[in-house]
């Protein structure tokens, strides 16, 4: 990997020592390292005609298209900083971030929103004639913001995680310390491109490695499948639910996914029966844990370890699990899962002034509920936020609904309280499956002996999809209204 911490000088580095390794695939089109580092170049000198100069903000649909990563790249090589969103974005949500980070310009398809500053097509980044490249010039520092990520929150008001080029460089260091990307490995890439984990995660681990990175239009498991056997993908991201819509699939045993070695997962907690499925047919399944502020995984599991572990902490990062005082909690027991390290952003975005993510000792409070084991190895079990207390007693729905992830039938399950008059909150099971319609009683006997019975669901309903955000996350907030009244 490159001596440069600035974001992107990995794939310089490739450029000039690989430069006839292919870098990137899409569709029936590829790119060399150095193809693509001529198409950065390229984007640079438009933007900078553009008017986009260092320092500005440049908010780009994130659209999974080589595009997207070409402008990524050129951004913020001038110390530019990019604003990358989901492709459906509403023009609500646009106004929120053209407030918080007062852009420059809009990079975006014809639909999209209109937001404040200059309007940019892609055709006027990335048009059919080749164009000037960009003069060199100096490189960004690495206290510099490279991009602004907003959170995929459920609800709320969503927050710009500022993260600078030295949040998203020691990302990489992490990952790549933990993760067996090689030379040779070829990884696929089938989420939004305004996932933090395109940003800092497998994608820049691959490059850094000159390896192959296929880019896929959307996931879709056919076209996952179709794409692992005709470019012999190695490895690939998939948060959980992606995951588990894989091993139901027709597809799923056939030979077509023979050179899938491993898939790295993230997003959620970890589901241990779909994990096993994917033991099952030879496929290794690396747990990890992460969020937009941390610029992706922050722990990392082995593919031998057990199947709801996300693995010790990074070796760039410190990690504590903390009782409601801050102290740290004993092994073995839930709490609130403390952050810190050089890949913590240090400032939330805001039109009123930065806002900060950590607190004054640098810990970032994730929000999150976790446990170390005997061995030190983090166990992700919630959000703080959604724990359900019925009778008194406290309840994660993460461990419910891995206890029923292989419940007969099920093709996705979600757990969630809801108000009740006599427990203050009952346990209540969301289901989708594949056929039939399971009753209470069923779903109880199948908990009978591995959950307690407080645990236990007191209300069923099963739907035919659960709510999800743009990247896939389960929006646990919105469950309680497919309840029948």
């Amino acid at each position: 990997m490159s001596g440069a911490t600035w974001f992107g000088a990995h794939l310089v580095a490739s450029a000039d020592e690989a430069g006839s390794r292919t870098a990137l695939v899409f569709g029936d089109k590829s790119w060399t390292y150095a193809e693509l580092d001529l198409a950065v170049r390229r984007t640079v000198a438009r933007l900078d005609k553009a008017g986009v100069s260092r320092g500005d903000r440049l908010v780009m649909q994130g659209a999974a298209r080589p595009e997207a990563l070409i402008t990524l790249f050129a951004v913020t090589r001038m110390g530019a900083v990019l604003v990358p969103l989901h492709p459906q974005v509403t023009a609500a949500e646009l106004a929120v971030v053209c407030e918080e980070t007062e852009p420059r310009a809009v990079l975006a398809d014809e639909g999209f929103p209109q937001g404040s500053g200059i309007r940019l097509a892609w055709e006027d980044l990335h048009p059919e004639d080749e164009g000037p490249e960009a003069p060199a010039s100096a490189s960004p520092a690495g206290s510099d913001i490279a991009v602004i990520a907003f959170t995929s929150g459920t609800s709320g008001r969503p927050k710009g995680v500022a993260l600078t080029h030295d949040n998203l460089y020691w990302s990489m260091v992490n990952g790549l310390s933990r993760l067996p990307v090689g030379t040779h490995d070829t990884a696929l890439v089938s989420t939004p491109l305004a996932h933090v984990a395109v940003l800092g995660g497998l994608p820049q681990y691959t490059w850094a490695r000159r390896g192959t990175v296929v880019l896929a239009p959307k996931f879709d498991p056919d076209l996952f499948v179709d794409l692992v056997r005709d470019h012999r993908v190695t490895c690939a991201f998939a948060v959980p639910a992606m995951s588990a819509l894989l091993a139901r699939h027709p597809r799923f045993t056939s030979g077509e996914l023979d050179t899938l070695r491993w898939i790295l997962s993230g997003g959620s907690p970890a589901q241990s029966a779909t994990r096993e499925q994917f033991r099952a047919r030879g496929i290794g399944v690396v747990n990890s844990y992460g969020l937009t502020e941390t610029s992706a995984g922050v722990t990392y599991s082995a593919p031998t370890e057990s199947a709801t572990s996300a693995g010790a902490p990074a070796p760039h990062v410190e990690l504590v699990v903390v009782d409601g005082t801050g102290s740290p909690a004993p092994t073995g027991t839930a709490g609130e899962i403390w952050v810190r390290g050089p890949s913590v952003a240090s400032a939330y975005r805001s039109a009123g002034g930065p806002l900060p993510v950590a607190d004054a000792e640098g810990w970032f409070h994730t929000g999150d509920r976790g446990r170390f084991d005997a061995e030190g190895r983090l166990e992700v079990v919630g959000r703080l936020k959604d724990t359900i207390i019925t009778g008194g007693e406290n309840v994660d729905p993460a461990e419910v609904e891995n206890a029923l992830a292989d419940f007969p039938g099920v093709v996705e399950v979600a757990v969630s309280g809801a108000p009740d008059p006599v427990y203050g909150e009952v346990v209540t099971a969301f289901l989708v499956t594949a056929s039939g319609t399971p009753t209470l009683d069923d779903v109880r006997g199948h908990l009978d002996g591995r959950l307690a019975r407080h645990k236990w669901p007191r209300r069923l309903c099963v739907v035919p999809a659960l709510p999800r955000g743009a990247t896939g996350k389960l929006q646990r907030a919105r469950l309680t209204s497919l309840l029948d009244d």
